[in-house]
């Protein structure tokens, strides 16, 4: 069997924490676990039902009520409500915006983490999102924290959203993402910081396989088992 480690990508939306996580759990063998999928499903469904937030017993009510199927291996992170995927919907920018809503509140977090330590009880998993390192993993063995400069993240994200009918300006792209920062940085529960163990990459000017074979490097010292594997791009 092969290692069996904890291994967190945190960081800002638009910096390759998605991309570089997928990489590493392909190359390694682990499941890949993200954790921002769950957050826009509780965002969808509490839109989808004009839930009020503020109340506190409709919405530990709503949170106790959904229980969606997930099925993670190396390749995916993938979400069903009822039998059916949803995983295409919550890639919505609407969906999104409804996320970063739901995110700052404690009873959600603490839904989204109960559920990924169920996910990660036998280890062996890459998991991204922007508290995984400091809240959900802190025992993590490895942990990365990505950033990128607000206009390479803006870009990436609009590049995300290309198929579109119309996809928003950069401009309203890089102000949503400045204000997704700075809710994440300054909310009371689990604010989004680096790690004080984390191996912190600059993603600006490097393409996922960069990024990749850095935090690979950074793996093979901690778990030398792993100094065989060669990198999948796939």
């Amino acid at each position: 069997m092969g290692p069996r480690g904890i291994i967190t990508i945190d960081g800002p939306a638009g910096a390759g924490k998605s991309t570089v996580a997928r990489l590493l759990a392909a190359t390694l063998g682990y499941l890949y676990l993200d954790s921002g999928a769950l957050y826009r499903l509780v965002g969808w469904q509490a839109a989808e039902r004009n839930l009020d937030l503020g109340d506190t017993a409709a919405l530990s009510a709503f949170l106790e009520g959904l229980q969606p199927e997930v099925a993670a291996d190396a390749q995916g992170f993938h979400l069903f409500l009822d039998g059916q995927e949803v995983s295409q919907v919550l890639r919505e920018p609407s969906v999104s915006r409804e996320a970063s809503r739901v995110a700052v509140l404690p009873p959600v977090r603490d839904w989204v983490t109960a559920r990924l330590r169920h996910l990660a009880a036998n280890g062996g998993m890459v998991a991204e999102g922007r508290d995984l390192g400091t809240v959900v993993f802190p025992q993590a063995e490895v942990k990365f924290y990505l950033d990128a400069s607000l206009e390479t993240r803006a870009a990436r994200r609009r590049q995300d959203w290309q198929n579109d009918d119309a996809p928003p300006s950069p401009e309203k792209v890089a102000m949503e993402l400045a204000d997704r920062d700075r809710r994440d940085a300054t909310r009371a529960a689990a604010p989004m910081r680096v790690p004080a163990d984390a191996l912190v990459i600059d993603t600006t000017n490097l393409n996922p396989q960069e990024v990749v074979r850095q935090c690979l490097a950074r793996i093979r010292e901690v778990l030398p088992e792993t100094a065989g594997l060669e990198m999948k791009t796939g």
